[in-house]
């Protein structure tokens, strides 16, 4: 009974480690996307100031606040994200849950049948 007892508790560990082992393998992907992503977007941010110089201030601006967003994301990766999303939800509950219905009611529609 005792040695059932053991190859039980030696499984569950082991089982905890494989998930601990998947758990930081996603993150470090996660990690990984979220800077290309902060990447690709600085990349737009260029090019909107390469083919739309007669814009002027409004596509500075609009240049400045995606390059913000490019640091952002490269900086915090996903998990600063989340804690992020986590403040806001926390402090603003029902905005979060209306905005939550409404884009999954636009998502809804906008599914083809």
């Amino acid at each position: 009974m005792e040695q059932h007892n053991t190859r039980l508790e030696d499984q569950a560990k082991e089982a905890g480690t494989a998930i601990k082992d998947s758990l930081h393998e996603g993150l470090a992907s996660a990690e990984k996307t979220a800077k290309r992503a902060g990447e690709a977007v600085e990349s737009a941010a260029d090019r909107l100031r390469e083919h739309l110089p007669e814009a002027g201030e409004a596509a500075d601006s609009v240049a400045r606040k995606v390059k913000q967003t490019s640091a952002y994301l490269q900086q915090q990766g996903i998990g600063g994200v989340v804690e992020d999303l986590e403040v806001l939800i926390r402090r603003y509950p029902l905005q979060s849950l209306l905005l939550g219905l409404g884009c999954g009611y636009l998502l809804s529609r906008a599914r083809p049948d």
